[in-house]
């Protein structure tokens, strides 16, 4: 894994990049837990006066208050907390030295070839469009997206029915661009299903790229909380099974079809064998 630039990790934080619903809170528990065994978090939001408000927001799922999160636009650069509290970064440079590892979900855009490369290490976490799409459509029923993002859909199957198609293609998007652009912008590439399978080789990979000076009990004992009954416990709303290959108990042959009429291409890229 290289870095984007001569900048340490001390001075600018990773970015880590994924569609929704494809591995992006296991990537975000992953590092905090990382950077704090290491003794080097560090957050802009954990420590900007808005935690004053944190329980403004019934229903929040997961730490929404305690991470870095960016929205790339081509109008600008924002910090948000989901999208309920949305501020431009008018300093980049202050808010890349507060960070030790920030989180977005934005599409690529003009911007991001300026943004991108402010962070010494990007990596993309990707996930089986197919099983993102199921994990979507039950955290549209969660009571954070029913009171903050509803949706007319009255059960997963009925999500799926509605928006297979414009889920799928934004995967495509999201997915295909960031591919096709991890050489000129030195991203890495992570695949959910490998973090899932082995989760301790997957913390030593990511200890190596940032350079964490860890040694196997630490990894070990982060492992352990990452263990997805405990994450559960933890956080309900966000995390359900976090299995591989679900999407078959949801989604019917006819749409199995059309998921991999409209990915198969992009998936392919991605090592996935369909």
């Amino acid at each position: 894994m290289a870095a984007n630039a001569t900048i340490s990790c001390a001075a600018a934080p990773v970015l880590h990049v994924s569609y929704v619903k494809s591995g992006s809170y296991l990537l975000w528990r992953a590092f905090d837990l990382l950077f704090r065994a290491a003794g080097q978090k560090r957050s802009f939001v954990q420590n900007h006066p808005i935690q004053a408000r944190r329980h403004d927001w019934p229903e929040f799922s997961i730490e929404q208050f305690d991470i870095d999160q960016v929205l790339v636009q081509d109008e600008g650069v924002h910090w948000q907390v989901e999208m309920q509290h949305v501020e431009p970064i008018h300093d980049l440079d202050a808010y890349l030295a507060a960070c030790s590892h920030v989180w977005t979900h934005s599409f690529l855009c003009e911007r991001s070839w300026e943004v991108y490369p402010r962070f010494p290490r990007v990596c993309y976490i990707v996930r089986d469009p197919r099983d993102a799409l199921v994990s979507m459509a039950h955290f549209a029923r969660t009571p954070f997206m029913r009171r903050y993002h509803p949706h007319r859909a009255a059960s997963p199957e009925e999500y799926v029915a509605l928006e297979l198609d414009a889920f799928l293609g934004d995967w495509c998007r999201h997915a295909g661009e960031h591919w096709r652009a991890r050489r000129a912008l030195g991203i890495e590439v992570l695949r959910y299903e490998d973090f899932v399978a082995d989760v301790p080789a997957m913390l030593r990979r990511l200890c190596a790229w940032v350079g964490l000076p860890l040694d196997s009990a630490a990894i070990a004992r982060v492992a352990d909380e990452l263990d997805p009954a405990r994450m559960r416990a933890q956080s309900p709303q966000h995390v359900r099974q976090g299995k591989q290959g679900g999407f078959g108990e949801l989604l019917t042959a006819a749409q199995q079809a059309r998921a991999l009429e409209l990915c198969a291409e992009t998936m392919r890229r991605f090592g996935y064998q369909v």
